[in-house]
């Protein structure tokens, strides 16, 4: 789901509302944090013992990432030879109640990791926090085990906005919250330590966080805490003429920065195809290297807007913001 949606009414009402102070972060309370669960990596020893799979490739910062439509395979292939990048994350949206697909997880790990967004459309957070779905999330979290590469997974993305079953306006934060810790306290059962979780959220705009009609809420009232978290996402697209890298991202990454101390992933982003389509690429690649963040996942699918990257300009300009990031990794100690 896209900001853009939403801004329509609140464009009129930004006229007429003074710009509000900024939302302070809620850090919630944790009465029984579980143990501690390990940085996603497994030791290169035990990835390379694994039959099934390839010794999975190191992560160097700034990452490119790639969400692919289906089939993602031939989606994937046509991305690396339009671009010349190999993503270093690749984004799965996986249905919460699906099995586990180690086969993908094994060929991404030649050149990166696997990101699961794990999405529990039409399915009770609260019966999952219950534990009515404990068979199916301990499975999931062996299998994950058993395959030996490391992942990183992100459950109900963008619950921070009104459009998914599992957010605001259908899921109170405490509800998600509680569901969050409990899938993370039966992979720490499990033993599934080669998991990176990350809690992803929507781009809010400050002056209408939390106003009747807008519907997307400040990120910190979902926030499950920071025991239970590794990275944090962060979703926005270009959409509109006046969209920068600085307007999309600048207020959420500094309130997220208030949240957690934590590495925070752009999880998805893209820029509509149209005539400024290659000078928002532009944008992207240039805020991606004055900034902190670890890198980027571009939404290489198409759905309200064409999002897929084709085009003689567009390609041109996320190969030249690819190789300047390939340089950043190389000037980093």
């Amino acid at each position: 789901m896209k900001i853009g949606q939403v801004l329509g009414g609140a464009v009129v009402a930004l006229v007429i509302i003074p710009v509000i102070a900024a939302v302070v972060a809620v850090r919630l309370h944790d009465p029984s944090p579980p143990p501690r669960q390990q940085a996603h990596h497994v030791s290169a020893s035990s990835a390379a013992s694994s039959d099934a799979c390839a010794r999975p490739a190191p992560i160097r910062l700034p990452v490119i990432g790639v969400a692919p439509g289906p089939p993602w395979g031939r989606n994937l292939t046509r991305f690396v030879r339009a671009t010349g990048v190999h993503p270093q994350i690749v984004a799965q949206y996986l249905p919460f109640g699906a099995p586990y697909d180690p086969a993908m997880a094994c060929q991404i790990a030649r050149a990166g990791e696997l990101l699961v967004q794990w999405d529990p459309k039409g399915v009770s957070l609260q019966k999952i926090a219950g534990g009515g779905w404990d068979r199916y999330i301990t499975r999931f979290a062996r299998d994950v085990r058993a395959a030996q590469v490391p992942i990183v997974l992100s459950f109900g993305h963008e619950m921070n906005g009104f459009w998914y079953s599992w957010g605001n306006r259908h899921v109170s934060p405490r509800t998600f919250i509680a569901a969050w810790r409990h899938l993370y306290r039966l992979f720490a059962t499990a033993g599934a330590r080669n998991v990176t979780w990350c809690w992803d959220v929507n781009v809010w705009l400050p002056a209408f966080a939390d106003k009747a009609g807008y519907g997307i809420t400040s990120a910190g009232r979902w926030w499950p805490g920071a025991r239970y978290v590794n990275w944090i996402g962060l979703d926005a697209y270009y959409e509109s003429p006046s969209d920068t890298f600085h307007s999309l991202f600048n207020y959420s990454l500094r309130a997220l920065h208030r949240i957690a101390h934590k590495p925070v992933l752009i999880a998805e982003t893209a820029a509509a195809a149209g005539p400024l389509q290659a000078r928002q690429i532009r944008s992207l690649f240039s805020g991606l290297r004055r900034t902190k963040v670890i890198g980027a996942v571009w939404f290489d699918r198409n759905g309200r807007e064409i999002w897929q990257l084709k085009g003689y300009a567009a390609v041109a300009a996320f190969r030249t913001g690819a190789r300047s990031l390939a340089l950043k990794r190389k000037e980093s100690p």
